[in-house]
């Protein structure tokens, strides 16, 4: 028997626009998108809608108790905070607390109340509902509880958009928050407030205290450099001698990354090239990473700075979590913050940049004597900066990972929600870094539990964090100012802007509100400091400009300070003892954490594992429509994606959860679906695969489908492509992997089998036997028919033979063999309606011969 491979890639391409798609479950589809938009939809109606849907407390909080130990109960009347907030005067109960905080406490506190929050009804109700916001308001729950014991998740939901329906245009407080509390008190025990206030420190006295650390450092340095000649970092702010030209390319990535529609593979993203114009030799490169929900168009002030010094800036898009993905997921109409995957796929996405960079240097003269690719370099911010984290060489620590996102007390860093998406991802080794960057620049990062100290001592280049003193998006002490503490390599430098937030660093106009305390002030000031910084750390390490080293000290950091209303330090080192020194006691978290313990096996139960956790783990194809695959416009969509979805609430109902269970996506292909289920990474896998007991580790539940092994052939074609023949010398296609091989080979030993592989082999296959390259390709025959639907719209020009199934396939969900609780459960649900819901609407639309092959197999 002969046999062969096929294979296919993708590189650079110019715009281009999917085919039109009509499939027959569009009607299904339809329906979903209107259930999505439906809150969004009834609150922006009418003001008859609007008041259909606003809860109406049937009692209101008068106080909040704080509860200590058995019946020991203090209170605090909301009538005396409501009085305070508005005349500054103590009364009553807050006479009590207030002997025990200083005037300036006093003073901010009084603030807090009176902040108002310009975020209408319909935003509230929309985010509130979201999964970050049921997760924020689960997470302040912990604290603020409906009653002693009872997360107050729900009331704190209810109160937010009460407040926010009776607010006026310039918004809402918390006291309006207190008022519309759905009970008459609030209760609060004494040991979750001391964790608040740990937790709070860590953005206040913490924070300043290292921040004063930094200080006493960058003068000590300063004081050591006086003998260095002065450099004026201001001069480097100004643009260089270069002109430049932009221009934007397409890169079409074979790779699985969210986007604003769901996961979807072979994505287009833009990248924005700036060339600098009359250079004699090949320039540097510098590839900018742009944050969660933000755009490449961003960065353009740093690129068209660093292109007028030479250097040859590279921004691309990050699909799966621009401005566009961002607004989308806030209008609630997306099931998911962030892809645990992305943290995969935005450095593997920089490595194809770079791959593509090096193809257009070897077959483009052009490009050639444009691109040093020698030295390339790059440049993140905050999600980003993780990003370039990993490119630098900081591997994920699952482990550490796993420590800090499962604990029980009030979580505050909204940096640490982003980390904690990647937990869910399968337990591997991920080496993401690319020697071929050379250098990095880290704006505001993220990533403390994401890599921890382990995986941030790893990296080996030279390395320049910028902070903002007031950064509480990504907490400056914890996220940064710790991270900078475990970089073992040299040499690495930490430029504070005092006082910047995490938005310091890149222009825009001054916020106001409370806008303010997230944007800052004096962007202008901060943006200059981060132009003129980046060219002397780039001339300094990427191009080997020794000249430009005196730019990066701290002496030149007090100069370029003076007079400025935001201030920059810059050190080359921070010890835990200076941080220490400077706040007096031990730090509220340990600066260098103790290894973190091992990741325990899965617990005996998966079933207790989800009800701790609240998330279901679900592996899905994409290459095997209708089960999963991915629709152009749509993103990922099939059968198993929206089983998933029913699964995640028949087990909110099964274990009666105050929590509703959220699920985690994550692709399984043929090489990897049982090694997913097997180490523990998802609790089942969902695709068409056949029930079989030869699989170590695994099991399956009851079966789901019925398929059968048939022939995909050209119209026409049935009588010389005959199944029941022996098919000599006949070119069969047939996936890699599969049971359908191994009987192509045992039923066809004298064909020509050409094997497909990959995310897109099943395609590839249709494709093959639409050119003549195979005779037929052989699949589950459903697998086949789902192919063309979504590539063509019909079966038009083709046939799927014989008639009489050549085999039975029954199809169930992969599980661990370990939990026979787990694949009860699992069984019990797939015989009931929510599942039966699901395969109506995809199998009777798409597919009605299913029923006819079940009947057939079963009864044969």
């Amino acid at each position: 028997m002969k046999r062969s491979s096929n294979s296919h890639t993708n590189g650079l391409t110019t715009p281009g626009r999917a085919a039109g798609l009509a499939k027959p479950h569009l009607l299904n589809r339809l329906r979903r998108w209107l259930l999505m938009g439906l809150p969004a939809v009834s609150l922006a109606a009418t003001g008859v809608a609007i008041d259909a849907f606003i809860p109406r407390p049937t009692q209101a909080a008068d106080e909040i108790r704080l509860l200590v130990t058995g019946p020991f109960v203090f209170t605090l009347s909301v009538d005396a905070l409501e009085t305070f907030a508005e005349t500054g005067e103590i009364t009553g109960n807050l006479r009590n607390y207030a002997r025990f905080l200083d005037a300036e406490t006093l003073e901010l506190f009084r603030s807090g109340l009176n902040r108002k929050f310009p975020l209408d009804v319909v935003t509230v109700g929309n985010l509130t509902y979201s999964p970050l916001g049921r997760d924020a308001l689960l997470n302040i729950g912990k604290v603020f509880q409906a009653y002693r014991g009872v997360n107050g998740q729900k009331a704190l939901r209810a109160a937010v958009i009460g407040a926010a329906a009776q607010a006026d245009a310039e918004g809402w407080t918390l006291l309006d928050v207190l008022r519309q509390f759905p009970t008459a008190s609030i209760d609060i025990e004494l040991s979750d407030l001391l964790a608040l206030r740990r937790e709070l420190s860590v953005y206040l006295s913490y924070n300043n205290a290292v921040v004063s650390a930094i200080q006493t450092q960058a003068a000590a340095e300063a004081a050591s450099q006086a003998g260095l000649e002065q450099a004026v970092l201001s001069e480097l702010s100004q643009p260089g001698p270069y002109a430049h030209t932009t221009q934007t390319v397409t890169v079409r990535n074979p790779a699985l990354r969210q986007t604003q529609q769901g996961l979807t593979v072979n994505y287009d993203f833009d990248v924005d090239v700036y060339l600098p114009s009359g250079l004699t030799t090949p320039a540097p490169v510098v590839i900018i990473s742009h944050g969660f929900g933000d755009v490449k168009e961003s960065f353009a002030f740093l690129a068209e700075h660093l292109a007028s010094y030479g250097y040859v800036a590279i921004v691309p898009d990050h699909v799966g979590s621009d401005l566009q993905y961002r607004e989308q997921y806030l209008q609630g109409r997306l099931n998911t913050l962030l892809s645990p995957m992305e943290f995969l796929n935005r450095p593997q996405e920089i490595s194809f940049l770079i791959d593509q960079l090096e193809e257009l240097v070897a077959t483009s003269p052009d490009w050639d004597d444009t691109l040093n690719l020698d030295q390339i370099a790059m440049v993140g911010d905050s999600l980003g900066s993780s990003t370039t984290l990993a490119i630098a060489g900081a591997e994920i620590n699952r482990a550490r990972l796993v420590e800090a996102c499962n604990r029980d007390t009030l979580l505050l860093n909204f940096a640490l929600y982003l980390e904690c998406r990647a937990q869910h991802l399968p337990p591997e080794n991920y080496d993401l870094s690319d020697p071929r960057v050379k250098a990095v620049i880290a704006g505001h990062p993220l990533g403390a539990a994401l890599y921890g100290p382990e995986g941030i001592g790893q990296i080996d280049i030279p390395l320049l964090m910028v902070s903002g003193s007031e950064d509480i998006v990504s907490p400056a002490a914890t996220e940064q100012f710790h991270t900078f503490v475990w970089l073992q390599n040299q040499p690495k430098y930490l430029a504070l802007l005092d006082v910047g937030t995490h938005f310091s660093s890149k222009p825009g106009r001054d916020a106001s509100g409370f806008f303010k305390l997230i944007a800052g002030e004096n962007r202008n000031v901060g943006t200059a400091y981060y132009q003129a910084l980046s060219v002397a750390f780039l001339n300094a390490h990427l191009r080997g400009q020794e000249a430009y080293l005196p730019y990066l000290t701290a002496r030149a950091a007090q100069q370029a300070s003076e007079g400025e209303p935001m201030t920059l330090s810059i050190i080359t080192s921070l010890t835990p003892e200076q941080i220490e020194t400077a706040y007096g006691r031990s730090a509220p978290v340990p600066i260098i954490p103790p290894t973190a313990a091992p990741i325990p096996p899965r617990p005996e139960s998966v079933l207790a594992e989800i009800k701790q956790t609240g998330v279901l783990k679900v592996a899905l194809r994409r290459d095997a429509a209708p089960f999963g695959f991915i629709d152009q416009q749509d993103g990922w969509d099939g059968y198993c994606g929206d089983v998933a979805i029913a699964l995640s609430d028949y087990l909110t109902e099964a274990l009666d959860s105050d929590v509703e269970v959220q699920v985690a996506e994550l692709a399984s292909d043929l090489t990897n679906r049982f090694d997913l289920v097997r180490a523990g990474g998802v609790h089942l896998e969902c695709g068409p695969n056949t029930i079989r007991e030869d699989v170590e580790g695994v099991t399956f539940s009851t079966p789901f489908f019925t398929a059968s092994t048939q022939f995909l052939v050209l119209t026409g074609r049935e009588t010389e492509v005959n199944p029941n023949l022996p098919l000599a010398n006949v070119r069969l296609g047939v996936l890699e992997n599969t049971t359908t091989l191994d009987f192509v080979e045992t039923t066809y030993p004298d064909a020509e089998v050409v094997t497909f592989a990959g995310p897109e082999g099943r395609k590839n296959g249709v494709a093959a036997t639409a050119s003549g390259e195979v005779d037929a390709f052989v699949s589950d025959g459903i697998l086949s028919y789902a192919e063309l639907l979504l590539e063509q719209g019909s079966t038009e020009g083709f046939s799927i033979i014989p008639e009489v199934p050549l085999t039975c396939e029954f199809y169930g969900l992969i599980l661990p063999n370990d939990d026979p609780e787990w694949r009860s459960l699992v069984n019990g649900f797939l015989a009931s309606e929510a599942e039966n819901a699901v395969a109506r609407d995809w199998f009777e639309a798409i597919y009605p011969e299913t029923f006819n092959k079940t009947a057939f197999c079963l009864n044969r």
